[in-house]
C-alpha cells in the first residue's frame, strides 16, 4: 500500500508516496520521467518484512510536481531536492537509489552529505564532464524484431533505436511505466536546465571517499550516458559494485535484464542491512 502526503518545498507542491516502513530510502527518477518507472523498478525486491520505507516523489517539472518559472539551473534543483530531504526524512540517516539524472543528483548528495548516508546506489547514473560532454558510443540493436513496433505512437518512435533487444515485454513495460511519465514532463523546464546542467561546483568532484555501500550499475550498450566514465568513479566508491551489464543499454532494469539487476539491488540492500 502506498502512504501518498503533500508537502511543499520553496513554494512548490510535492505529493510524496511511502511504501513499507523502516529506515528511509529515497529514491529519485531520471530525466524528464517520475517516480512511476522507478517503483515498477524496485518495489520486486521489497516485501512486507522489509525495514526500508521507500520514498518515491517527482521532480519539479515531472509527473505531478509543476516546476516555478524561477527554477532554470541545476543548483536550484540541487537545493530543492536537499530541502526535501530535510522536510521529509529530517535528521534521520537515509539511503538514496538514484537513475540515470537521478544517479547524478544521487551523487551528488553522497558528496554533500556523505555521514549522512546509510548507502548509494546509482543506476545507469548521468555523469557529464565539467564542459557537459559524455562519453557514449553509438546506439546498438543485438536483437532486432522491428516487426512489434508497427503501431507505435509519434511519441514512441524512438523505443526501437532505444532497445539493446527488442521484445514485446519491453515494449509493454516502457508503455506501462514510463511513457506516462514522459508525456507528463515540463518541456520548457528542460530545455532551461539543459542549458545549465551541471551540479554546484562544491559538489562536481569528490573530497573525500564514500566509505558505504555502494551499487554502481551501467549498461554496456547505454548510448545515453555511457558507462566508461562512471568507472571513474571507482576509487570514490571503495566499497562499491560496480557492474557493466552486457545486452543492456539505458533501460538496464525491469524493462532489458529485470534478473541481474534485481540480483543487484538486493545485494546492495543486504550490504547495507549488514552495515546498520
Amino acid at each position: 500500500m502506498t502512504d501518498t502526503t503533500t508537502i511543499e518545498v520553496d513554494g512548490i507542491e510535492f505529493e510524496v508516496r511511502r511504501r513499507g516502513m523502516g529506515r528511509p530510502l529515497l529514491v529519485i527518477h531520471g530525466w524528464s520521467a517520475d517516480h512511476r518507472y522507478m517503483m515498477a523498478d524496485l518495489e520486486p525486491n521489497f516485501d512486507e518484512s522489509s525495514i526500508w520505507q521507500r520514498i518515491y516523489f517527482d521532480l519539479p517539472g515531472h509527473g505531478t510536481t509543476t516546476a516555478p518559472l524561477w527554477l532554470n539551473n541545476q543548483t536550484q534543483m540541487f537545493e530543492i531536492v536537499t530541502k526535501f530531504i530535510e522536510q521529509v526524512i529530517g535528521d534521520q540517516k537515509f539511503g538514496v537509489i538514484g537513475n540515470s539524472y537521478g544517479g547524478y543528483l544521487s551523487l551528488g548528495l553522497v558528496r554533500k552529505m556523505p555521514h549522512r548516508l546509510l548507502g548509494a546506489a546509482l543506476l545507469v547514473p548521468d555523469l557529464p564532464d565539467d564542459f557537459n560532454n559524455r562519453q557514449t558510443t553509438d546506439a546498438l540493436t543485438i536483437v532486432e524484431d522491428m516487426s512489434l513496433f508497427g503501431n507505435l505512437q509519434s511519441d514512441e518512435q524512438w523505443i526501437p533505436g532505444g532497445l539493446v533487444e527488442h521484445s514485446q515485454y519491453a515494449l509493454d513495460e516502457i508503455r506501462a511505466h514510463d511513457m506516462p511519465g514522459y508525456r507528463a514532463s515540463d518541456d520548457d523546464l528542460l530545455e532551461r536546465l539543459n542549458k545549465n546542467y551541471l551540479l554546484p561546483v562544491e559538489v562536481r568532484h569528490a573530497s573525500e571517499p564514500f566509505v558505504q555501500p555502494s551499487l554502481i550499475a551501467l549498461g554496456h550498450q547505454d548510448a545515453t550516458v555511457g558507462y566508461e566514465r562512471q568507472l571513474q568513479l571507482l576509487p570514490e566508491f571503495p566499497r562499491a559494485t560496480v557492474a557493466v551489464v552486457d545486452m543492456a543499454g539505458h533501460y538496464l532494469g525491469r524493462v532489458e535484464r529485470p534478473k541481474v539487476f534485481n540480483s543487484l539491488v538486493r545485494d546492495w540492500i543486504e550490504r547495507v542491512e549488514t552495515s546498520l
